[in-house]
């Protein structure tokens, strides 16, 4: 049986202005999804974090499983549409993260900080790496991976759209074997408020993508402080 549950939301968070956005879109075999965080200190985030979401959800529109040249295709054109978008002062930006199902199959891609995560059977399995600074200080060894929150330099990111040099990372296609699937697509906002270990015990307790962004949301809320980021998740289902 092959079936697929989704749902997502998005808040200003304590915030005047929501720069983050969200797309989901069903196409033939596919279910793919776009999320993108418009960086808060350059005017035009907002805007920006809507072109990259138009522009990446076209990616696998045609129920085709997008190869990666069609991925990298669409995450230039939004970087083009925002350079060419730009106007006065602006110097627009955002992070992006896009995913297809497809079928058995599935593929994703990231640029900056906004995060996808994948379980299998409860177990976390698959998991982007930020380009930042602070991821950097993981792989150095200098900080864990649950002290990014934390870190000095956490808003540092070293790749966007937006910037005339943009590199997003694809991960090649994965298979999805036999089970229970969930992935997760989130702001920083989302991700810097909840845990790795309460992602998969609210997942263990959640018979759908509604139940289970709608736990993690309540552990958000109730550590919110009050200027806290735009926060936005996108939770799917998948069984195979």
């Amino acid at each position: 049986m092959l079936g697929e549950d989704a749902y997502a939301y998005t808040s200003c968070g304590g915030r005047r202005e929501n720069q983050d956005s969200y797309r989901l879109v069903r196409s033939g075999e596919n279910l793919c999804a776009a999320l993108a965080d418009g960086l808060g200190g350059h005017s035009g985030g907002k805007q920006a974090a809507v072109i990259a979401v138009s522009r990446l959800s076209e990616c696998g529109a045609q129920g085709n499983m997008p190869g990666q040249d069609e991925i990298i295709s669409c995450f230039e054109k939004a970087n083009r549409e925002i350079l060419d978008t730009r106007g006065g002062s602006s110097r627009m930006k955002t992070t992006a993260v896009y995913l297809c199902i497809h079928g058995e199959a599935a593929v994703w891609a990231h640029i900056g900080d906004s995060r996808l995560y994948h379980f299998r059977d409860g177990i976390l399995c698959d998991w982007t790496l930020d380009h930042s600074v602070s991821q950097l200080a993981v792989v150095l060894g200098e900080i864990r991976r649950d002290q990014i929150p934390g870190h000095c330099e956490r808003s540092r990111l070293l790749r966007v759209l937006g910037d005339e040099d943009m590199c997003p990372e694809i991960h090649p296609p994965i298979v999805l074997e036999k089970g229970r699937h969930a992935f997760l697509l989130c702001t920083d906002g989302f991700w810097e408020s909840v845990t790795e270990e309460e992602m998969a015990l609210d997942l263990y307790k959640s018979g759908t993508a509604e139940e289970w962004i709608c736990s993690l949301r309540q552990r958000l809320l109730r550590r919110m402080e009050e200027k806290h980021d735009n926060h936005t998740a996108i939770g799917i289902f998948a069984v195979r």
